[in-house]
């Protein structure tokens, strides 16, 4: 089963189950992927998929940032939109587990701990753990290991 299907799928159970977040959520997902499959004139592959579901959570993370504090409400329902979006993602590294892969980049590179090297670091992590991580926490991560 295709990614694709796989929102399908869901989008169906969450219809029957009258979640309209969860629905309107899957939708958005579905009407990515299916406008860069029309765009590309053949199907994607699931990895190609998580492409726009990343987007997707990245949009949504910004839009959490910029919602105001005195907006509750706003703030919950972009929370559960988040999670419903990363339930789809596969498990995300964390700060510590970047790190070690940037350690073990420098040192498979044989690379010297500098500022020059912040790009060869950037391109080879977001190569080796794309879909794992987003260029957002490898650049923080890389900021602190190049201090």
């Amino acid at each position: 089963m295709s990614f694709l299907d796989t929102l399908r799928k869901d989008k169906m159970q969450a219809m029957k189950d009258k979640d309209k977040v969860k629905v309107g959520v899957l939708s958005l997902m579905m009407s990515s992927i299916a406008l860069a499959e029309k765009e590309a004139k053949r199907e994607l592959t699931d990895e190609e998929s998580l492409k726009y579901v990343q987007k997707e959570a990245k949009q949504t993370k910004d839009t959490l940032d910029m919602t105001p504090t005195s907006r509750p409400e706003l703030i919950e329902e972009v929370t559960r939109k988040l999670k419903i979006i990363e339930s789809y993602l596969p498990k995300q590294l964390t700060d510590e587990e970047i790190l070690i892969a940037l350690k073990e980049i420098l040192t498979e590179k044989n690379l010297e701990t500098n500022h020059k090297v912040r790009g060869i670091l950037m391109k080879e992590m977001m190569a080796k753990f794309a879909g794992r991580t987003d260029g957002k926490s490898v650049n923080r991560v890389v900021e602190q290991l190049l201090k």
